[in-house]
């Protein structure tokens, strides 16, 4: 493959220019076609027929369907009362609506685009309507016609001419017939019913070798045909056939692939227009036709296919045969009014192109950049290299090295050629200076995209990937302009002072006047977010390139829109459908676009470059009416009404609009705002859906106003509005008498609550003596705990009192007999020294275990809550404490015995239990001289209780009382009782225990303590 390729680069370097084939004046077609898929009800088109508003009207065999230019709208049994067939048949060329019946003689009119059904009669071409029961003649519908050649046989066939005048052909003979009587015949021999057609209510006939006869009344003319249809070879061989639309009183020329429309003139002139071509009318089994003139467009209508749109195309694209590669950027212009390309390929205002010889080979150009000298010269980049090209584009004249990759080449009109590139700084060439050397500008610049030279003298204009800068000139002082830090700029036009716009590839399009940027509003696709190019025409408007198609703009609604004048701006969309290869325009290049002389624009495309006149393109405008389809609430829909009332709570309401629009609905925006009566709110206008329905719910009772908007053209406040009202009925507490009910209860409430509130304050008075009585009983009963508590303590410090003369009885005369034994005192050695041991022994014991169980009291003093409780081994207690004693028991000669059972267990808290047990025991000892101190226990119940009795002097009399009364306040007993005891009485509350005390049998004391008893 490269091999063929280099032959073929070869062949070319040694060939002169070659032109190529004539330039191409063919029109061209973009076809839409619609079937039941796309929302056609049904697939046989009977007629095409448009009415007064812009809709088309199709009869077919599944109803009557309107059609705005993307939806179809139905009418059938489905949604008219009383039809009974939607089989929909002729269609009558009435002069006031469009009526259409079906087949069983049921009529539809459509006034002001609504359909009524008015049943079986309408006033007016009364002989157009076909009944089986008449044989008199056959009304046709037009050609073609099914059965009218049939029909012509065996009677005559009616074409109608006004409401009340017909032409009645049979055989040979057309007859003209007012009111029912015949005015005038007309003899033509051979006649082919086919190729009689009414125009203009005139009769006119195509004969076979294309010229065509027209009656004035009975007298023939020759009628002198003019217009496209002359040229066509299939009409030179008579190869045609007529399409009659009766309802839009059109006729047209069919030949070999191509549909003329036939239009009657003065002076006896017929002239055709070629409105389709390349188009197979028998293949696609077409029926109806009908042209919008004004818009270029012919519908065409099939028995079995649907709709076919074809529109005539405005933009012509030039593109080399020979090509592999038909991407374009830059352009620039060339000798003999014609434009080239970076690449060495010309073409010509005729479509004619050529290869120049510096189109191959290694001196080719890259395609982004080209620029024109003043000499006539170009200059473009390769690499990083400036080359400069002779006029003819056939030798390189000049080649600069530069230490960056270039981007962007620009042509001054002072004749500096100006080079950007990656890296900071520019370059400039005075190619009008003998000493045209490279200059340096150091200004702060790089990854350059753009360079124009603006209005004032001295300003340079620099894009770059990353913003927009304004150079000073020649200093290189560098501004940058605000708000673009971020824009990838694809293009600068200034064609006045102060007035800079910019196209950017990531943020849209932006105009920089008077020191303020403003940002241009987006269309409604978004599809300006990247813009390449704007190209200002002599009528005032602007083109913009984009990657998914052409925009037009009105400079002047920009720029009101920026100074704050204009809500909206218009933008005119132009997609592939107008004859572009792609929608997607080229950028990234300098020029982003050519603009001729004569102001013909050629734009650089993904696939060839997009030429046209700009005075010559039209624009359909979407200037038609808003009409709303149906209404529907709470899912019922119902018939469409500029007033509507809604019920109170509605949940869903629903409304379908419409306007009739045939371009590209791209160009078509629709806004609605929700306004209700009395509000003062600033008006929020939402964007229609797709699907052009609006959907409310659940609005307040009220009366409301849906506003409904399209922008109808360029210019300041250019809209369209439709206004339905809807009125939300209210709810049944909104009503009047309601009001009045609820003012009346409110009255009434008021009076019962303010009864109730004078009993509740009774009552409350009735609570708050209770109150106090009850907060008095509380005070008393708070008086007389205080006065328990301070009887409490008055007996609790009389315990102490007595607690601290035991004290003072039991530690202080142990303590004095210690001094005077250990001194030095001479009756002491009286005392022999195994009776001083003995003795000493015994009152530093009692000391000890006399403070010991004053701390274990202080512990039980200061603690708070409940004791803990426990299972406590009673024979293992027992024997421990009794083990304490051994030493003092065993030197007075007192026996202790432990006579409690194995596993008898009591429930208390052993620290409290321990200190009972070691005074009952320390007191047993200590009152026994040569005896025995014995434990035992007895059961009873959930009870045990525990003896220690001793063989000892007794206790007195006054203690035994005193222990045996637990209410005894203490003062009762005497200094004898002892600490332990006390301790003892201090203790047992906190374990629940009993104390008693009774002599023994012989001698001695035995004390009880009753504890509560567990078994295992």
């Amino acid at each position: 493959m490269n091999l063929i390729v280099c032959l073929h680069l070869c062949l070319l370097h040694f060939m002169p220019a070659t032109p190529s084939l004539p330039a191409d004046t063919a029109i061209y077609y973009a076809v839409r076609h619609f079937t039941d898929e796309d929302g056609l009800p049904q697939n046989s088109i009977k007629g095409i027929v448009p009415d007064k508003n812009g809709f088309l009207w199709l009869p077919t065999e599944n109803g009557l369907t309107r059609f705005d230019g993307s939806y179809f709208f139905n009418f059938s049994t489905d949604n008219l009362p009383g039809l009974k067939s939607s089989r929909m048949g002729r269609t009558y060329p009435s002069d006031t609506a469009i009526a259409v019946e079906n087949d069983i003689g049921e009529i539809l009119t459509v006034t002001q685009s609504r359909v009524k059904h008015i049943g079986r009669t309408m006033p007016g071409y009364e002989y157009q309507r076909y009944k089986a029961s008449n044989k008199d003649y056959y009304p046709i519908r037009g050609w073609p016609d099914d059965y009218g050649a049939h029909f012509a046989k065996i009677c005559p066939v009616v074409m109608p001419q006004t409401s009340e005048t017909y032409f009645s052909v049979y055989r040979d003979t057309i007859s003209h017939i007012n009111k029912g009587k015949t005015d005038y015949r007309i003899v033509q021999p051979q006649l082919d019913l086919l190729r009689l057609f009414v125009c203009d209510s005139r009769l006119f006939y195509l004969n076979k070798d294309g010229h065509i006869i027209g009656w004035h009344k009975d007298q023939p003319m020759k009628i002198t045909l003019t217009g496209d249809l002359l040229s066509d070879t299939a009409f030179s061989k008579c190869k045609m056939e007529l399409y009659w639309n009766l309802a839009a009183r059109q006729v047209f020329v069919y030949t070999d692939r191509a549909c003329y429309l036939l239009q009657p003139q003065a002076h006896g002139r017929m002239h055709s227009v070629m409105v389709a071509k390349d188009f197979d009318m028998h293949q696609a089994y077409i029926t109806a036709v009908y042209y919008d003139q004004a818009n270029r467009r012919v519908f065409l209508g099939s028995s079995t296919k649907g709709l076919y749109i074809y529109t005539r195309q405005q933009f012509t694209v030039r593109k080399s045969d020979a090509s592999e590669e038909e991407v374009f950027y830059a352009q620039a212009p060339f000798s003999g009014n014609a434009v080239i390309t970076a690449t060495g390929l010309s073409f010509g205002k005729n479509g004619k192109y050529n290869w120049l010889p510096l189109s191959y080979g290694e001196d080719t150009l890259e395609k982004y950049a080209l620029a024109r000298d003043q000499q006539g010269r170009y200059w473009g980049r390769k690499g990083f290299s400036l080359v400069g090209v002779s006029p003819d584009f056939s030798k390189v004249v000049r080649k600069i090295e530069l230490p960056y990759l270039i981007g962007t080449v620009y042509a001054g009109p002072n004749g500096n050629i100006w080079v950007g590139g990656q890296f900071p700084g520019l370059y400039y060439l005075n190619t009008t200076s003998p000493d045209d050397t490279l200059q340096f500008l150091p200004a702060k610049v790089e990854d350059v995209t753009y360079i124009k030279e603006g209005q004032l003298p001295g300003l340079l204009w620099v894009g770059t990937s990353k913003g927009l800068y304004r150079v000073h000139l020649p200093s290189g002082r560098t501004d940058t302009i605000r708000g673009l830090e971020q824009g990838n700029i694809r293009s600068i036009y200034v064609p006045r002072q102060k007035e800079v716009w910019i196209t950017t590839y990531n943020k849209g399009v932006f105009l920089y006047r008077n020191d303020r940027l403003v940002a241009l509003p987006l269309d409604g696709q978004r599809y300006m977010i990247t813009t390449h190019c704007i190209t200002e025409d002599y009528e005032g408007y602007f083109w913009l390139t984009t990657n998914k198609g052409l925009f037009r703009v009105r400079r002047q609604d920009m720029l009101d829109y920026a100074d704050g004048k204009q809500r909206d701006v218009f933008y005119y969309y132009f997609g592939k459908d107008q004859g572009f290869n792609t929608n997607e325009f080229n950028g990234g290049c300098q020029p982003c676009a050519f603009k001729y002389e004569n102001g013909d624009i050629s734009l650089p495309s993904l696939d060839g470059l997009v030429q046209f006149t700009p005075s010559a393109v039209r624009m359909e405008m979407p200037d038609q009416k808003i009409f709303v389809d149906w209404m529907e609430h709470n899912l019922k829909q119902t018939a469409a009404d500029d007033h509507f009332e809604l019920p109170n709570g509605f949940k869903t309401f629903r409304l379908h609009i419409s306007s009739p629009y045939f371009g590209d609905q791209r160009n078509l925006y629709f806004y609605y705002s929700l306004d209700k009566d009395g509000w003062q709110e600033e008006e929020i206008w939402l964007p229609v859906n797709s699907d052009r329905t609006i959907t409310l719910s659940s609005l307040p009772s009220g009366d409301y106003s849906i506003r409904v908007r399209k922008l109808k053209g360029f210019g300041k406040d250019q809209y369209i509005e439709k206004v339905i009202r809807i009125r939300v009925q209210e709810a049944f507490y909104e009503k009047g008498w309601f009001r009045l009910a609820a003012l009346f209860a409110l009255i009434c409430l008021v009076i019962l609550i303010y009864k109730i509130r004078v009993r509740h304050i009774q009552e409350q008075n009735k609570l708050l003596e209770l109150k106090v009585h009850n907060r008095t009983e509380k005070l008393e009963e708070t008086m007389a705990i205080l006065q328990e508590s301070d009887e409490q303590l008055r007996k609790q410090g009389l315990m102490h009192k007595h607690l601290l003369t035991a004290i003072t009885h039991d530690i202080k005369t142990p303590l004095r007999f210690l001094l005077r034994v250990n001194n030095n005192d001479p009756s002491s050695d009286r005392l022999k020294e195994e009776e001083i041991k003995t003795v000493t022994y015994e009152s530093l014991y009692r000391m000890h275990y006399l403070v010991d169980n004053l701390i274990h009291y202080m512990r039980t003093t200061y603690q708070t809550g409940e004791f803990s409780e426990e299972v406590i081994d009673l024979p293992w207690l027992v024997e421990e404490k009794m083990a304490i004693f051994k030493p003092v028991s065993d030197s007075k000669r007192i026996q202790l015995m432990n006579h409690v059972p194995p596993g008898t267990t009591v429930v208390a808290n052993k620290l409290l239990l321990t200190v009972i047990l070691h005074n009952l025991l320390d007191n047993a000892v200590k009152y026994t001289v040569h005896g025995s101190v014995t434990v035992t226990v007895e059961k009873s119940g959930d009870l045990l209780t525990i003896h220690v009795s001793d063989t000892g002097s007794g206790m007195p009399q006054a203690v035994v009382d005193w222990m045996n009364q637990p209410e005894n306040d203490g003062t009762g007993h005497s200094i004898s009782t002892g600490i332990g005891l006390i301790l003892i009485r201090e203790l047992l509350p906190a374990i629940h225990g009993r104390l008693t005390a009774r002599p023994g049998k012989e001698r001695g004391t035995i004390l009880s303590l009753q504890l509560r008893r567990y078994d295992w």
